[in-house]
């Protein structure tokens, strides 16, 4: 039975949803803002399949900012995470914000890592801080409190969808209940943190990427052509620099990959996934 807890390991706790299925172990990294609740969906189309691993991301949900304030540390954390829970290697999927330590991850951890799946995900020296979000997170609790107001207003009078927000393509998929749902949740919760405002100061301290050392990890890079969040160079870039990298551009995609192209990306999870090792 899928379980929320919190798992403490040598790196901090870390709070983590874990479907507890069979099949080989998929960890899922959310974007920001955000938390574990991002990677439902995935959950959803992989419960029969896999074990999938939703991790808060550290300053996110019940994970203490103190787990991993850098990529690095965040990706050492999920390390001891699967140390915890005596799993030996899991796909890694990085969502948007999560691209940056699940890129180090697979880069430093390739012997833990089964395979690796960027979904919009941001690289971080390519990513300029917007002054209002620079604004935002420069006063402690202020993108929180807004938060809590943007839930408030939304139990008051429900969000709704609106289509000319949305692309062509994703307009055609707007009345999947699973989809609608997803999207409606977000819009009522905007889920964040002291991570966001850590975030935040990550990109200002951005430089690029380690340089890849590890042993090749398969990996497929999904954008879609019409994201105006993160560009597609931001794909580019990581496809050029992980060996053996596929980039797989989705036609008439924006940012909300996970959303937008849910079979597709179950079906590259799975891909990765192979015969499990425990």
């Amino acid at each position: 039975m899928a379980a929320l807890r919190i798992v403490k390991t040598v790196c901090g706790p870390v709070e983590v949803h874990d479907s507890e299925g069979t099949g080989p172990a998929v960890l899922v990294v959310h974007g920001m803002p955000g938390d574990h609740r991002q990677g439902q969906t995935l959950t959803e189309d992989l419960s029969d399949h896999a074990r999938v691993l939703r991790v808060s991301r550290p300053g996110y949900g019940a994970t203490p900012l103190s787990s991993g304030r850098t990529a690095q540390a965040s990706a050492d954390l999920y390390a001891a995470l699967l140390d915890e829970l005596t799993i030996g290697q899991a796909v890694v999927v990085g969502i948007s914000g999560g691209g940056p330590s699940s890129y180090a991850f697979a880069q430093s951890r390739s012997d833990r890592c089964r395979g690796l799946v960027l979904c919009c995900a941001l690289q971080s020296s390519l990513m300029p801080v917007p002054p209002a979000m620079r604004r935002l997170a420069s006063v402690p609790g202020l993108w929180s409190l807004i938060a809590r107001l943007i839930a408030l207003e939304a139990r008051r009078k429900p969000p709704q969808i609106n289509p000319e927000d949305f692309t062509a393509a994703e307009r055609d998929q707007l009345h999947d209940p699973v989809v609608g749902g997803a999207l409606l949740r977000f819009l009522r919760e905007k889920p964040c943190g002291p991570g966001f405002r850590n975030d935040v100061r990550q990109l200002e301290l951005a430089t690029e990427p380690a340089a890849w050392r590890g042993a090749t990890v398969p990996t497929v890079v999904l954008h879609g052509d019409l994201d105006l969040v993160v560009p597609l160079s931001h794909a580019e870039d990581y496809a050029g620099r992980i060996p053996g990298a596929r980039l797989d551009v989705l036609a008439g995609i924006g940012h909300a990959v996970p959303l937008f192209a849910r079979q597709r990306l179950a079906d590259l999870v799975l891909e990765l996934s192979g015969p499990a090792t425990i």
